[in-house]
């Protein structure tokens, strides 16, 4: 596998944080609409309800300022975040692992993240969310488009590793790495997820020297379920959330947050009907609740994802009131 050498890497670091230019996130270039190859299984299954939600991550959005990380609970961490050298400077190195493909950089060793030469000073942050995975499967393709993707739109992106055994709705998929879909599954396991999310998130500020000027987040497939409800409940505070191959069929109106950032849904015409069916189903309850959102039926698509859903997601973020 293709990997960037370290001079490629320090480059692409170095492109955002000794970046002059300070143009706004709501500047960027839309994406382009080539298209990217499908990653992961079908949408996750739903289920149960009426348990509280997990109580949200202690970060402000990136829009606001720079984001706090969360307490340094939870499985795992963002790895290497020792400061040293004169003046406490961050003593930090990539990480090589097969998680990251070629443009991505290793934070950990399953989180990675890609910085555009175009970023701007304190360009928003993105995190990208894969599909139900097999443990000997790898994100190559998806990785490719969500990086097409952030070029086009000047932010940085940032790809985690989902874990095994939050696949609950079929033994066959246990050992798969997911994100939790069910009311069991969020309240157990997001939190951890989350504060692992906001450390990363804090040592890729102090790597690239700049807080991030907003935080994004887009899912396919069971990660589309997954970003449902952290946009939905205020898991976290994000300023946009994307959803492709996937919706909510089982919502908890009730534990809907206070902030209202804006959701983009898109399914394929040959998808599954279920999975158009959660799609509509959600957009009709956003409609219902006044909440901006877009809906896509893409015609001649089954269950994937492609640039264009990022460059249309964007759309629907920046054009939100």
């Amino acid at each position: 596998m293709d990997r960037p050498d370290r001079a490629t890497i320090l480059v692409g670091m170095a492109a955002l944080a000794l970046a002059t230019c300070e143009r706004a996130a709501s500047e960027a270039p839309r994406g382009s609409s080539a298209a990217g190859a499908a990653d992961g299984a079908a949408g996750a299954a739903e289920g149960g309800g009426g348990a509280a939600a997990p109580e949200p991550i202690a970060a402000s959005s990136g829009a606001s300022g720079a984001s706090e990380p969360g307490s340094a609970g939870g499985q795992g961490g963002a790895g290497g975040s020792g400061a040293g050298g004169e003046g406490g400077a961050l003593s930090w190195e990539p990480v090589e692992t097969d998680w990251c493909s070629a443009g991505w950089i290793g934070l950990d060793d399953h989180t990675c993240f890609h910085v555009p030469e175009s970023a701007p000073r304190g360009a928003p942050i993105l995190y990208v969310l894969h599909g139900a995975m097999a443990p000997d499967s790898l994100p190559v393709a998806f990785q490719a488009t969500a990086a097409e993707a952030a070029d086009a739109l000047g932010v940085v992106a940032v790809f985690p590793r989902g874990r095994p055994g939050l696949c609950t709705w079929d033994p066959s998929v246990e050992t798969y790495s997911c994100w939790p879909t069910r009311r069991e599954t969020v309240d157990a396991a997001a939190p951890a997820v989350l504060d692992e999310w906001m450390r990363a998130e804090a040592l890729m500020e102090r790597i690239l020297g700049e807080p991030f000027g907003g935080r994004y987040v887009m899912g396919f497939s069971n990660g589309g379920y997954f970003a449902s409800y952290v946009a939905l409940e205020g898991l976290v505070a994000v300023d946009g959330a994307g959803l492709v191959g996937a919706g909510r069929m089982v919502i908890e109106e009730h534990l809907f947050s206070e902030e209202r950032p804006p959701i983009y849904i898109a399914v394929g015409d040959l998808e599954l009907a279920s999975t158009i069916a959660s799609a509509e189903n959600l957009a009709d309850v956003l409609t219902q609740h006044g909440w901006e959102h877009a809906l896509a039926v893409h015609p001649g698509r089954g269950h994937e994802v492609h640039a264009d859903d990022f460059s249309r997601a964007w759309e629907t973020w920046v054009a939100a009131p």
